[in-house]
């Protein structure tokens, strides 16, 4: 098992299998209720139990469900962990939980957080010599304008975004990001 945080240039590799990592204690395909650590989450999202939220920079998420009644926190990371949704920590990191399993880690924020570690990758070219040739590529296009790349590697079930404005790893997935 290799642990992301002890080892973040794991996530270069084009052939990874996502069942051999885990990301701050939870192992990608295990059961989210046993190693979730839910006083860690900072907001949650795609929770089916939540039908309407709101939150901002600076703000605590409120949350509310179909009825229109407040859901706490507590209540709403507790449906995600046995349930579905994606639930987010204050590393710029997240786990998504499908049928209570963890299937999948999010790493977004490429100046702040663990993305940060890729800074040094100053082109695309420079970005694929380190994370290899991908088995798709699809370019972002915003008004005319090329946002950037966005590169799978079936093998590892991994996405990485490179953004062509900034230069840099703007997100990674890796497991299962195209099932919602």
């Amino acid at each position: 098992m290799i642990e992301i945080l002890d080892d973040l240039d794991v996530l270069t590799r084009p052939d990874v299998d996502p069942r051999e990592l885990s990301l701050a204690g939870a192992r990608y395909g295990s059961k989210a209720a046993d190693t979730v650590a839910r006083d860690s989450v900072i907001e949650v999202t795609l929770s089916s139990i939540v039908h309407r939220s709101i939150g901002g920079s600076g703000r605590t998420t409120e949350y509310y469900g179909a009825d229109g009644e407040p859901l706490s926190r507590e209540e709403v990371v507790e449906n995600a962990v046995e349930t579905e949704g994606i639930v987010h920590f204050s590393g710029r990191f997240s786990y998504r939980i499908v049928g209570g399993t963890v299937s999948g880690f999010a790493f977004y924020g490429g100046e702040r957080g663990l993305l940060a570690h890729f800074g040094y990758l100053r082109s695309r070219d420079e970005f694929l010599d380190l994370f290899g040739t991908p088995d798709l590529v699809e370019e972002s296009v915003d008004c005319g304008e090329l946002m950037g790349y966005r590169h799978r590697y079936r093998t590892a079930g991994k996405q990485v975004f490179w953004d062509s404005w900034d230069d840099r790893v703007s997100w990674l997935n890796i497991g299962d990001f195209d099932s919602r």
